[in-house]
């Protein structure tokens, strides 16, 4: 892969200016009004990603307190962040209720009305904001002491920073948290940048650009398979990395990039593995095998295939536990990209397809991934019932005034408008979900007055558009006066409010300008 200099500069300058600082606002992203336990019930029922510091007092813990509420601005739309003082009269029976004693703080993690567990990750901005984007998700890489000295860029703007001041030979591996091959990879990586760390004058770094503020570097360099490793020179991009995912592999790249790498080991082909109780079927040995048995999983595969490779080992436990179990029926795979006939005529579009067969007749498809899934069927190989039918994008709704913007009508549309509210959201958020009907009605109750207008922002439509506006997280609400005047919405969420802001919108000086 190949990149024009000239093109590539401009591009990271466009970076720096797309990832700018963060907005400021007057008004707290943190809850202090919680006093009674009801209360604290109440707002468990109604927020289900709850991050809550009890201080013994705001002067006990101020060092703390500052990095929570510094963190609160980068949650906003992503969750909730609560302050509790427990040693203010009107709250020391909360917290007695709730056997909490701060000394001089304690920060404790609420997940759908309960308590999900005690904050464990380091005391910082970044941290605590990675934490409420995933509550549940394994510890981020950047804060693994064993990667240590790997350079973890945290969005564009950092990683176009380092190219302009740092050139050092740099390696840099994109990933994303649920990739297998990455955490597979990353022991070494992390081994490879220390080595080199020690002999001075390389560097390796990561970037999790699964992070909507790095969808822009993905888009960028076409990264479409994880992980991707490129090579920077003097700050600028050379070549993607080809070779082997070892430590010492890597090692000698960085201290030899113009050597031929070692290529990469040729990945055994899973019909090769002699342990396998699946049976791998052929166009030759298809319908002769598949005749005799009443119960049979197909697994139409592509050697290449990610979601493939995931499913492999849960199919392979299956397949032993069926048998270990004796539970009538095979499982049994085959390669769609070497036998295409065959999945040609059961009309394979994606890998991987699962379908069931009896006797060599097709029956239908089954939605199975995990082992225990996988040997649930078996034991009682039943049709599932249909899908539902897909659901209608917001966009695609009747009777709706909203307007759906995209990064070409974004500004035109703006600049005409004296009032709009524009809702950036994501499809599958939740709390967008919730909203989008208050929205609705809003845009619908005003529809006659040409200076207002309601507006909306599909984000995993259009990334580059919501990260010009800093949008960390869903719905973002942001408030426009022909374009010039910007502040966030920090409303309520009904109609009602909607409107009323509209009627009567704050001037640049009642907010902070975003």
């Amino acid at each position: 892969m190949t990149y024009q200099p000239r093109t590539f500069v401009l591009l990271l300058l466009f970076l720096a200016l797309v990832a700018g600082s963060a907005a400021k606002t007057k008004a707290s992203a943190v809850q202090e009004d919680i006093a009674e336990y009801k209360d604290f019930k109440k707002l468990l029922r109604t927020k289900n990603n709850v991050l809550v510091i009890y201080v013994a007092s705001p002067k006990a813990a101020g060092a703390e307190l500052k990095v929570f509420r510094e963190a609160a601005e980068g949650v906003r739309g992503t969750g909730t962040m609560v302050y509790v003082d427990c040693g203010q009269q009107e709250r020391k029976k909360l917290c007695k209720k709730l056997k909490i004693t701060p000394d001089p703080y304690t920060l404790k993690h609420y997940k759908d009305g309960d308590y999900h567990k005690d904050y464990d990750r380091q005391l910082s901005v970044a941290s605590m904001v990675t934490f409420m984007r995933d509550p549940s998700g394994d510890l981020p890489w950047e804060e693994d002491p064993a990667g240590s000295d790997v350079l973890h860029f945290t969005d564009a703007a950092a990683f176009s920073k380092h190219l302009r001041k740092d050139i050092r030979p740099m390696l840099v591996m994109f990933h994303v948290p649920w990739c297998g091959f990455c955490k597979r990879m990353k022991p070494d990586y992390a081994k490879a940048a220390s080595e080199l760390k020690a002999k001075g004058g390389y560097l390796l770094a990561a970037m999790n650009v699964e992070r909507q503020e790095n969808a822009p570097i993905r888009k960028l360099f076409n990264i479409t398979g994880f992980p991707t490793l490129i090579y920077f020179e003097n700050g600028k991009l050379r070549f993607t990395y080809e070779g082997e995912n070892t430590k010492d592999a890597l090692v000698d790249f960085m201290l030899n990039p113009n050597a031929k790498p070692t290529p990469k080991p040729k990945e055994p082909e899973w019909s090769e593995d002699s342990s396998s109780e699946i049976a791998h079927l052929t166009a030759d040995s298809f319908e002769a095998t598949l005749k005799d048995e009443p119960s049979v999983l197909v697994m139409f595969y592509a050697p290449w295939c990610g979601h493939c490779k995931r499913m492999k080992p849960e199919y392979e436990k299956a397949a032993l536990e069926l048998k270990q179990s004796r539970v009538p029926g095979m499982l049994a795979a085959l390669d769609a990209t070497k036998e295409q006939a065959i999945a040609e005529k059961y009309k394979v579009k994606g890998y991987p397809t699962v379908k069931f067969f009896a006797h060599g007749v097709f029956k239908f498809d089954v939605n199975v991934r995990e082992a225990s899934k996988i040997v649930e069927f078996m034991r009682d190989p039943t049709e599932p019932p249909p899908p539902p039918p897909p659901e209608k994008s917001w966009e695609e709704e009747e009777q709706t005034e909203v307007l759906f913007l995209n990064d070409e009508t974004f500004a035109t549309t703006l600049k005409r408008k004296k009032h709009v509210l524009v809702m950036f959201y994501a499809p599958w958020c939740g709390h967008c979900k919730h909203t989008k009907p208050e929205f609705t009605a809003a845009a619908n109750a005003l529809q006659d007055d040409p200076r207002v207008a309601f507006a909306a922002v599909d984000c995993t439509q259009h990334s580059t558009l919501c990260a010009k506006y800093n949008v960390r997280g869903y719905p973002t609400i942001l408030y426009f006066s022909y374009l010039k005047t910007k502040l966030e919405y920090n409303g309520g969420r009904t109609t009602k409010d909607f409107i009323a802001y509209v009627n009567n919108p704050p001037s640049a000086t009642d907010h902070s300008e975003l």
